[in-house]
């Protein structure tokens, strides 16, 4: 070697960080709900990226109770579970094995700072369907911080099922702090609400609000369980789309959809980032990484307004992979002057000049969010594009925009701002009022009921909107109701009362026209009639013991027809028309838009023909409709509009499977105060297949139930699927039939034969249930069409049904 050359030696160091740093990971401020969102990411990543599964893709959490001297945390998935291979990369700190591009979280960092906040000990354990064993690796960070080393062991437990798939997430040795937060009282209330908001779009499904279309609210219909309650998606409390107001000569409408294709742009399938589209780059500016793909790109969803006012309750949601990362945010309300960076409010300003209620949900699935998810990086070029293309360059308010030199403002945003930035109560604005002034607390008090979820007649916004009406009708009035009039005026006769399909105008002939002159002579005075039943008096009758179809319940718009609010009963009392001629079905036009329909369930038709009600109800709301049609549409097609609004009128397999829970729910509810006093008994004659499957439930829905004090108390009722109910009636029929759980009679018969059979009739459609269920095969028409009459059977046979 010449004496100038310089010899360069290379060596290696080991730059894999301290396992003290996983526990230092811990100190990172999340909230418990944060810790469990960057969980559940992890399993709802795996459902978005395999969306075509026939069985309903779902989430179980535990979180501990006030008793448990041992808590824990726990996520239970039923998605498709890893590989060795990938559960290997997934659990390395700051690595992911997957594609970070459309992912909502990663495993690696994100994985690692939710568990470490959570607690010391994390075990995972996956499987996939046809794999023979759950793969099983437990991460003690105290054990791995005294060896310094990340090297942990991995254990294999051979499957009962080798059909079984998923993964579950077990967090031990709480932390301190975070485990006497979640055994506070009615925390797990709010930890569901938490994530309720934060994955709304992901949990709701086709159709959550009536009258609101489907495409910009319908969800992916995720399922998620919080100590085996289920996570409401909080629902946004919008007009509906059909709600408009005129502002310039031009009908706006309550709820604007979004859609903003922008550039296709390279995406790094590595790290995520979104590469500048007016660049041509070959490798991530970000991380410089090679697997680069062009995707397209656009801002989507919508803005809407709110049924009420609120100082707090309003603003805009943004989401990234249908997750919200910001929920009411109100940065778009204001203006930012380019010349002097100044900042002006544009709303509200309204009087009251507090309160909002302009909402919205927009995806920006291509901005940057920070490594917490609680914003996006509003420096990014994607977020400032973003709110010129949704609120638009210049200000909202006409005047102010006129003085800048800017034209008026036609984005999204803007159109929903010229419309609703007014608070006046009236058409209008679409402000419920009493005639004198807007009826703000009220309305709020309507969308507490909304929220909640359990009163259904706050769902559609019929009842805000008849407010909105009440006030026009009665402004000059000082707020006392206008009495209504037979007549209907300059604006054409009256619908009121108007019974059946008798055609305007051919209201029968009450006599002679004398012209306005009067009879030469007084006619001899008519006996007094025998009091006879109104009209009012006859529909009250029919409504007496009607069963409501709630299915059926809600508004129906179409486009030349109009509008109406629809309500529809199925009555045992037989229905007359207006010549009193017996009918299977009636339709009643009320005050304003209400529209009534009864339809006698025990009518020939129904009873010998197998006919389905709900198809004659259908029928009378388009034959109502289709008085009114200008274009001489045949009523069959009128027919066709009306059953597409009523979307649980759908027979799929997902609304299906959806009603079974709600009916099973119902059982057991009812089974559970019988079940107790004869608990041991009933769990050891049912058969074994049936008490493995309910422990199985138990364990996925709450891995820390004491199994054994759950089967003496009864409880496990609750965890039953539909054949262990069905098997549980047959053992003790004496206990659930009669009117206790189900309507059919059973010791009033003394024939063996007769009792046997009023026990299949009861059990068999809950065995049916079971096989669609357990079913994993595509269903056809036929197959659809036989589950709906056997959960209508089921459902008339529930005790408590009418």
């Amino acid at each position: 070697m010449s004496s100038d050359a310089t010899e360069v030696l290379f060596e290696e160091i080991d730059l894999t960080p301290s396992p003290q740093l996983l526990e230092a990971l811990g100190d990172i401020p999340y909230k418990a709900w944060q810790c469990l969102a960057e969980l559940i990411d992890n399993s709802f990543d795996d459902f978005l990226t395999d969306p075509d599964r026939s069985e309903a893709q779902e989430v179980w959490i535990t979180l501990p109770k006030p008793i448990d001297d041992d808590p824990i945390v726990s996520l239970l998935d039923n998605g498709r579970g890893m590989s060795l291979e990938n559960l290997q990369s997934a659990l390395k700190a700051g690595y992911s094995g997957k594609r970070r591009y459309g992912s909502l979280g990663l495993f690696g960092m994100g994985f690692n700072i939710a568990t470490a906040r959570l607690g010391h000990h994390t075990e995972v354990r996956t499987t996939r369907a046809g794999d023979p064993d759950w793969l099983i690796v437990e991460i003690d960070l105290r054990r791995l911080a005294q060896n310094d080393s990340f090297r942990t062991p991995l254990r294999r437990e051979p499957k009962q099922d080798v059909s079984d798939h998923g993964t579950e997430v077990i967090v031990r040795r709480l932390r301190t702090e975070i485990a006497e937060d979640l055994k506070k009282v009615n925390r797990h209330a709010s930890v569901r609400a938490d994530l309720g908001r934060v994955y709304s779009y992901l949990l709701r499904g086709e159709n959550p609000i009536p009258g609101v279309p489907d495409g910009p609210m319908a969800g992916r219909g995720f399922r998620l369980k919080v100590n085996g309650k289920t996570v409401s998606p909080r629902l946004p409390c919008v007009w509906s789309a059909s709600r408009t107001v005129t502002k310039e000569g031009r009908e706006i409408a309550a709820v604007k959809s979004v859609n903003i294709p922008l550039a296709s742009a390279l995406a790094c399938m590595k790290c995520g980032h979104w590469q500048n589209p007016n660049l041509a780059l070959e490798r991530c500016a970000e991380c410089d990484g090679d697997d680069m793909q062009l995707r397209e790109r656009r801002i989507h969803g919508w803005f809407g307004v709110q049924r009420y006012l609120d100082e707090s309750d309003y603003g805009i949601d943004f989401l990234r992979n249908g997750r919200k990362i910001r929920i009411g945010d109100r940065s778009l309300f204001t203006w930012e002057n380019p010349d002097d960076g100044t900042l002006v409010p544009e709303y509200p300003v309204d009087i009251p000049a507090t309160q909002g209620r302009i909402v919205g949900e927009i995806h920006l699935d291509h901005v940057p969010v920070g490594y917490q998810k609680t914003d996006f990086n509003r420096e990014s070029r994607d977020w400032r594009h973003a709110v010129v293309a949704l609120r638009g360059e210049g200000p909202m308010r006409p005047k102010k925009a006129k003085a800048l030199g800017y034209p008026s403002n036609s984005s999204p945003l803007g159109e929903i701002f010229k419309g609703y930035q007014e608070n006046r109560p009236g058409v209008g604005c679409l402000i419920p009022g009493n005639g004198s002034t807007a009826i703000h607390e009220t309305a709020r008090e309507w969308g507490v009921k909304f929220h909640s979820g359990q009163h259904p007649e706050f769902l559609s916004d019929e009842i805000w909107y008849q407010a909105v009406l009440a006030h026009d009708e009665n402004r000059g009035n000082g707020g006392v109701p206008t009495r209504p009039t037979s007549s209907g005026g300059a604006g054409g006769p009256s619908l009121a009362g108007r019974t059946g399909l008798t055609p305007l105008g051919d209201a029968p002939n009450d006599g002679p026209d004398l012209g306005g002159v009067a009879p030469t002579s007084t006619p001899a005075p008519a006996p007094e009639p025998e009091p006879v039943e109104t009209e009012e008096q006859r529909f009250e009758r029919y409504r007496a013991g009607a069963r409501q179809v709630f299915d059926l319940t809600g508004e129906v718009t179409l486009p030349r027809l109009g509008r109406k609010a629809v309500t529809v009963f199925e009555t045992r009392t037989p229905l007359l028309d207006d010549r009193e001629r017996p009918v299977p079905s009636l339709a009643r036009l009320g005050k304003g838009v209400n529209l009534e329909v009864f339809v006698h369930g025990e009518h020939l038709v129904f009873r010998e023909y197998g006919r389905d009600p709900r198809d004659y109800a259908l029928m009378e709301i388009a034959q109502t409709l289709h008085a009114f049609e200008p274009d001489g549409q045949k009523v069959t097609a009128v027919a066709a509009e009306v059953t597409r609004q009523f979307s649980d009128q759908r027979v799929t397999e997902s609304a299906l499977r959806d009603r079974a829970d709600s009916l099973l729910s119902r059982v057991r509810e009812l089974m559970t105060p019988i079940v107790a006093p004869m608990a041991d008994e009933l769990w050891e004659a049912v058969p074994e297949a049936v008490r493995l499957r309910a422990e199985r439930d138990a364990g996925r829905a709450d891995a820390s139930l004491d199994w054994p004090t759950v089967v003496k108390q009864g409880d496990f009722v609750a965890h039953l699927d539909a054949a262990g109910i069905a098997a549980v009636v047959r053992v003790r029929p004496a206990a659930f039939l009669d009117g206790a759980v189900f309507k059919t009679s059973w010791r009033g018969w003394s024939d063996t034969a007769v009792k046997d059979r009023q026990v299949t009739q009861t059990v068999r459609p809950l065995e049916v249930i079971s096989e669609f269920l357990t079913d994993p095969g595509a269903k056809t028409r036929l197959e659809l069409s036989l589950a709906r009459i056997t959960f209508d059977m089921l459902d008339q046979s529930i005790a408590g049904s009418v």
